[in-house]
């Protein structure tokens, strides 16, 4: 009696397994094909590197960038969002090494708060430069 139920529960299982739609997986693997296209046509050019910056008092302030060559932020946050979204690698540098050497800018998810880094009359009234 035993060998007959464990062998209707196999058989049973067994069914189971065979019935599944084939067509779930297509359709998620579908799902993730046209996520990815999405992801890569939303790529874009870098901006130039800043020409107005000024460190004062972040000298050693330490951020993350993302080094794939279509990035041009970086990040307070090791799990901003945006850097999770990170296709490559990512490092942990100084701010004016993220500035100077790659050309970063702020990332208005985590790092909004640094944007007066960039704000062009603060650099010129610290530099001397008002009247030019």
């Amino acid at each position: 009696m035993f060998k007959k139920t464990l062998a209707g529960m196999c058989g049973l299982l067994i069914s189971l397994a065979a019935c599944q739609s084939p067509d779930n997986a297509q359709t998620e693997q579908t799902d993730a094909q046209e996520s990815t296209a999405i992801a890569d046509t939303t790529k874009r050019e870098p901006r130039p590197k800043p020409e107005y910056y000024s460190f004062k008092g972040l000298e050693k302030k330490r951020v993350y960038i993302c080094m794939d060559p279509s990035e041009d932020t970086f990040h307070q946050k090791h799990d901003c969002p945006v850097l999770i979204s990170c296709a490559s690698t990512f490092r942990n540098l100084t701010l004016p090494r993220a500035v100077e050497a790659f050309g970063r800018y702020n990332c208005e998810t985590c790092s909004a708060d640094l944007a007066y880094v960039f704000d062009e009359n603060a650099v010129r009234m610290e530099t001397g430069l008002q009247g030019q």
